[in-house]
């Protein structure tokens, strides 16, 4: 039986397949440009086929943040797998596991306690194996990661190289999400660049045949086809690209029309003494990122330029007009609106726990002139039930679906 988003409950979340697809490929061609290697964090994501596409259908060279996102891909034929968090003892089997299934498998160390974790287990490995390893620094984000200064920076490299294999010097950008403007994210990345090769030369200067690569990166960094870039790092390892956000959207890396998630809410009821329309999606499903920063301005409403969320409880979100006093008569109780959220990984955890039982793909979602839609030739909608985020395994096509629902604005909103 033909089937609508809109047949779905609310809140939803919902897929562009087709903007999905042209994010994916779009950082391929970023990368082969610029002769890097693109290892994508699949964590944003956590999906089988959203991960052949970001690998241009290779299965090779993918960053994960779980174990059991490790071993999810391992069981579906990925190989060459970075896990990117800092090894402690209690992972030390499973990553064990991990080696002995797979050609190549890289652990993650960011202070010394990880070097002496791996140097103790060595004898665990299997037989003709040792670890590799993505040494992390910190080049001023604060997070993980040795400060390449200090004397713990030079005991672990050395460690490394001496008994195990360097995969890489790994660094995180995560500081180009609060630069807002291009050219000072640009200055930043030239200074984290050379930030690296001081890095690389100081272990070369001792170890002059030792081989591993600079990996770099960010959706905000990796997004930008700088030329420091070319032939410097070895590697990108962004995440959020393949479905952008507000928060991408305004650090002028991606335009409105790249963000491909968004959550199909509904509204069920009206504060009119306020001007308010309640809806059925709070904070379990849009997240509280960028509400504080951004109180007036932290999502969008798709389509409509003069509402704004004003607040969320856990269960339900809060509504009204940017300019003047909203009419709540024209949204009445049953009315589908869509938000762009401040953060889609954030977000989509949410969605998946708590609240969304679905997830749709959608093919062709823009409005024609006078918002009516052209039916489509082959509809490849994918409607899928979700399992918890710890244990999701992918996404589960269930057949063709075709699209229908009404045109009307208010009486079930479509997407562009």
């Amino acid at each position: 039986m033909s089937r609508s988003i809109f047949d779905l409950p609310t809140p939803c979340f919902l897929i562009d397949k087709d903007r999905l697809q042209k994010n994916a490929d779009r950082m391929i061609s970023i990368c082969k440009d610029l002769n890097v290697s693109l290892r994508p964090n699949t964590k944003t994501h956590k999906t089988i086929e959203i991960a052949e596409m970001s690998t241009g259908g290779t299965k090779r060279c993918i960053e994960v943040s779980t174990l059991v996102e490790a071993e999810m891909y391992a069981d579906a034929g990925f190989d060459d797998i970075l896990y990117a968090y800092p090894i402690t003892n209690e992972k030390i089997d499973r990553c064990v596991e991990l080696m002995g299934r797979l050609s190549e498998f890289h652990v993650m160390v960011c202070d010394l306690s990880g070097v002496e974790c791996l140097k103790a287990n060595m004898d665990k490995l299997p037989a003709g194996k040792t670890w590799s390893v993505a040494l992390e620094l910190d080049l001023g984000f604060g997070r993980t990661g040795f400060n390449p200064d200090s004397n713990d920076f030079v005991k672990a490299y050395r460690e490394i190289v001496k008994t195990m294999t360097l995969l890489s010097l790994y660094y995180f950008s995560g500081d180009a999400y609060i630069i807002r403007k291009r050219s000072e994210r640009m200055q930043r990345e030239h200074d984290v660049v050379h930030s690296l090769i001081a890095c690389q030369n100081k272990i070369l200067s001792e170890f002059p045949n030792v081989k591993f690569i600079l990996g770099n990166g960010s959706t905000p960094t990796c997004s930008e086809k700088m030329d420091i870039h070319r032939c410097l790092v070895g590697e990108f390892h962004p995440g959020s690209y393949v479905f952008n956000d507000y928060e991408q959207y305004l650090a002028q890396t991606c335009r409105q029309s790249d963000i491909v998630c968004r959550v199909m809410t509904k509204v069920i009821a009206h504060k009119e003494e306020k001007g308010m329309l309640i809806v059925d999606c709070g904070s379990l499903g849009l997240g509280h990122a960028g509400i504080k920063q951004r109180p007036d301005d932290f999502c969008i409403v798709e389509g409509e330029t003069n509402l704004k969320v004003v607040g969320l409880c856990q269960e339900m979100g809060m509504i009204q007009a940017k300019e003047g006093d909203l009419d709540c008569k024209k949204y009445p109780v049953g009315t589908i609106l869509f938000i762009y959220p401040y953060q889609v990984y954030m977000q989509d955890i949410h969605l998946d726990s708590f609240l969304c039982g679905y997830v749709v793909l959608w093919c062709d979602t823009r409005l024609r002139p006078g918002l009516q839609r052209q039916p489509l030739s082959t509809p490849s909608f994918m409607f899928t039930q979700r399992r918890p985020w710890w244990t999701f395994g992918g996404l589960v096509r269930a057949g063709n679906v075709q699209y229908k629902g009404p045109a009307d604005t208010r009486e079930g909103r479509q997407p562009e």
